[in-house]
């Protein structure tokens, strides 16, 4: 093992330790800076205190406040963190579905005669899947739909009902938009219907 008080090694130490990166990590120079900042501001503030004992005080106070105002609102959170109730999470509960028939009513009311039918579908749809007459999934069309329900148990006159309906409310839809009030009265009429032989 070498002897570290031979001169070559502390000269090669020495050589060592004065590299830029190592005169960064051993003596920071703003941590040097901030230090003397901050002992020059102390040392004013003793001479302001001869000098000018009410700005001397009147700092004095103003720093004593502020740290109180700290330690208070520190206290402050933690009080309100370990006192407040946690809200309660009800990831379970859905939202009340639409009520398309009420929708329909109030759309028929203001002339909305094809928007009213389209409405009275869906709640028709609704009330065949609620009762297990068809299985309603986002990935079926219409026309499954209407395959569906001649293969139900539903009555066959109100299933053709229903699917000429479903076709006419269909093409009225995506086409020229008649706002026909009849049809509306036709799908009022359907899910009366629907609706009774349902229970």
């Amino acid at each position: 093992m070498p002897d570290l008080s031979d001169p070559a090694v502390l000269k090669l130490a020495h050589r060592i330790l004065a590299r830029p990166e190592f005169a960064a990590a051993s003596d920071p120079k703003w941590m040097t800076d901030w230090q003397q900042r901050i002992a020059q501001w102390v040392a004013s503030l003793e001479l302001l205190r001869d000098g000018d004992p009410l700005v001397y005080w009147a700092i004095f106070g103003g720093v004593i406040a502020i740290a109180c105002g700290l330690f208070a609102h520190i206290i402050w959170t933690i009080w309100i963190a370990t006192h407040t109730l946690a809200p309660r999470e009800n990831r379970g509960a859905r939202p009340p579905a639409p009520d398309f028939a009420a929708d329909a009513a109030h759309l028929a009311a203001d002339g909305y005669y094809l928007e009213a039918a389209h409405r009275l579908m869906l709640a028709s749809f609704r009330t065949l899947a609620e009762r297990s007459v068809i299985e309603l999934r986002p990935d079926r069309s219409n026309r499954w739909i209407r395959s569906a329900l001649h293969k139900s148990a539903l009555g066959a006159e109100l299933a053709a009902d229903l699917d000429r309906l479903v076709e006419r409310t269909e093409r009225r839809w995506f086409s020229d938009r008649e706002n026909d009030p009849a049809i509306y009265a036709q799908w009022r009429n359907a899910f009366e219907r629907l609706s009774a032989a349902a229970r």
